[in-house]
């Protein structure tokens, strides 16, 4: 774990897709991912997008979704908290997805807020199995907030600047 946090450290001239990547790495090897994704919020325009996937083909980059208020966005977007659902039972009423989802064979979910001050930055996003994740598998991740903040505000520097599309 300590090389793929240096490898980060490394990663500070390289696009964000790297940094997604090497996050992806990161969580896998703290609690195990089986898709892993990266989204950021437009709070003000009420709009999220997905800016990393580690399954083009199951989970694509699809542009702008309208933030529907619900449980999860008080717990993540609002109370800034991580949100944890162990099964797919536990998300049904929060993820409109929820049917792909399963039909991937997924059902545990860990969203961890990235945040920067008083400013969400984004979320990653962590499925796998039914069951995978628990109450334990959140505090091993408090690893990964630092690097993924750096991440979301390289992407968004890069976005501003012309650099990537956003």
């Amino acid at each position: 774990m300590d090389e793929l946090l240096d490898g980060h450290d490394a990663l500070h001239t390289a696009m964000p897709e790297e940094h997604f990547r090497q996050l992806e790495e990161m969580c896998r090897a703290l609690v195990g991912v089986k898709l892993f994704t990266c989204s950021r919020f437009d709070l003000a325009a009420r709009t999220a997008e997905r800016i990393y996937t580690s399954d083009e083909e199951a989970y694509p980059l699809t542009g702008l979704k309208e933030i529907v208020p619900n449980r999860w966005t008080d717990i993540v977007l609002d109370r800034r908290e991580p949100f944890l659902a162990e099964s797919i039972e536990e998300l049904r009423d929060v993820f409109p997805d929820h049917e792909k989802i399963e039909a991937l064979g997924l059902g545990a979910v860990i969203n961890l807020p990235v945040h920067d001050r008083n400013r969400i930055l984004g979320t990653i996003n962590l499925l796998h199995v039914n069951g995978h994740y628990s109450e334990g598998s959140l505090p091993p991740l408090r690893r990964v907030c630092r690097p993924a903040a750096i991440a979301f505000q390289i992407q968004t520097s890069c976005a501003d600047h012309g650099q990537i599309s956003s």
